[in-house]
């Protein structure tokens, strides 16, 4: 499982916490707020983006781990969002249970509520995620600072973190619409 498979899985753990909590206070509109946060600003904005390059990227392992985890993250959402939306989520899960794994005679009624096990959150997945975004979030400014076509690819040239950019570079690439990434050791390089 790659950095970004892990992080999600770790955001998926909180969100189930948050969830759990929500219903705990009796206060749906914090459940139903904190499932929308994750499905729309972590799942669909961030993991299902990162999921694409992987998937037409990476290894057959890492294709496999990445497809798991899309699947997976999918059906847990269905049974988390079930109590709050059951008409559609009853709908859904006929075609993305069997695909996750579930026994066909299970229904989304009967499936088992998730719960958190925070045990699974990685931080070193979180920090790497969180570096990631970051790169990506200034080289997209710089790119509308200088005016530059969404289309357009152009180089990144960058100091720093010689090994997160490396491991990062795939990603960047595809989704900073960049032609290619190069890490120099100093500032020299740039003359």
């Amino acid at each position: 499982f790659s950095m970004a498979d892990r992080w999600i899985a770790g955001e998926l753990q909180r969100v189930e916490h948050a969830v759990a909590q929500g219903f705990a206070e009796y206060r749906l509109d914090n459940v139903a707020n904190a499932i929308y946060a994750f499905v729309w600003e972590e799942y669909c904005d961030w993991y299902i983006e990162i999921a694409k390059v992987q998937i037409a990227q990476g290894g057959e392992a890492e294709q496999r781990a990445t497809r798991r985890t899309l699947i997976r993250t999918l059906e847990t959402v269905l049974r988390l969002l079930h109590p709050i939306a059951p008409f559609i989520t009853a709908e859904l899960w006929e075609t993305v249970a069997p695909v996750a794994g579930r026994k066909t005679t299970e229904t989304i009624v009967t499936a088992p509520y998730p719960q958190a096990q925070l045990e699974k959150v990685d931080p070193a997945a979180d920090a790497w995620v969180a570096q990631l975004k970051q790169l990506l979030s200034v080289v997209r400014n710089l790119r509308s600072e200088m005016g530059l076509a969404p289309g357009e690819r152009v180089p990144l040239l960058t100091l720093g973190d010689a090994a997160f950019v490396s491991a990062a570079a795939p990603l960047a690439r595809a989704l900073a619409r960049l032609s290619e990434v190069k890490v120099f050791d100093d500032e020299a390089a740039f003359d």
